[in-house]
């Protein structure tokens, strides 16, 4: 019977990077990184005979998320698919970082929902919220459901297609947040294939500058987000001059890699 260890030797033989390999056998077998190197656990035929399929049917670029149909967002483990883009740290940041910034909203909007990593950490976050959570890709919605009924949400997050607000009942919201497509369409074919090949175009493509879906959000929102309410979203470091060109009063914060990567926009 084959080990945590003869597996991980396998996935190195086949990923083109190790921590790739130690994700690929850690979100197989649900155990941790310091279990896969030395925990003599035995696999079950189940769980090998899985991982050699999946082995077997790995891509050249493919992100191992995809393979193994699961990512982290937070504490959350998602599904996911080629239908949403992968959550990325910057967007954990996004929530957090919003989070410390506003105090009990009782009414969320979630712009570009995807795999609904944001809306379901949020409703984690503020229990009394109500949220909706949008995205103009029907497929995205259907994964975003899959995981809001994973985590038992349904009742406290609705889920819209919808482009932007369109559809939407008139109402007021205390937080709009947004992981918005801002890449600059003349830049989508230099992404690295992981990216370009693989993950939804819906999500990637700002327009020009990147900043066309930004743009129509802080115009939009402005019939949408109460007096006291805050506007969040996560942008391009380039496009920071766009929006203080559009609004009163904005505030951004960086990344981890020391580059603008949020704004944050007050009501009223």
């Amino acid at each position: 019977m084959a080990t945590l260890q003869t597996l991980l030797k396998q996935a190195k033989q086949v990923f083109p990077d190790e921590s790739v390999a130690e994700f690929f056998v850690c979100g197989l077998t649900n155990k941790t990184h310091l279990e896969m190197y030395t925990d003599k656990f035995l696999l079950s035929q189940e769980v090998f005979s899985r991982a050699q399929n999946l082995l077997s049917a790995y891509k050249p670029n493919l992100p191992v998320q995809y393979l193994l149909r699961k990512t982290y967002f937070l504490s959350y483990e998602l599904y996911v698919d080629e239908r949403v883009m992968i959550p990325r740290f910057e967007t954990e940041d996004l929530v957090v970082k919003t989070a410390s910034k506003i105090k009990d909203p009782k009414s969320i909007l979630d712009i570009g929902a995807g795999s609904g990593a944001i809306a379901i950490a949020l409703a984690d976050i503020f229990p009394k919220a109500k949220i909706i959570a949008t995205d103009i890709s029907s497929e995205a919605i259907e994964v975003a459901r899959i995981n809001v009924n994973k985590y038992n949400f349904q009742d406290r997050i609705k889920l819209y297609q919808a482009d932007l607000f369109s559809g939407l009942e008139q109402g007021w919201f205390d937080l709009i947040i947004s992981n918005p497509p801002y890449i600059p369409n003349d830049e989508i074919e230099g992404l690295s294939p992981t990216v370009k090949d693989f993950e939804p175009q819906l999500a990637l493509n700002g327009g020009k500058q990147g900043f066309e879906i930004i743009d129509r959000i802080i115009k939009e929102a402005k019939e949408w987000l109460s007096p006291a309410g805050l506007l969040a979203m996560e942008i391009d470091p380039r496009q920071a001059e766009l929006i203080k060109a559009q609004v009163r009063w904005v505030e951004f914060e960086k990344d981890n890699q020391v580059m603008i990567r949020y704004a944050f926009i007050k009501g009223g």
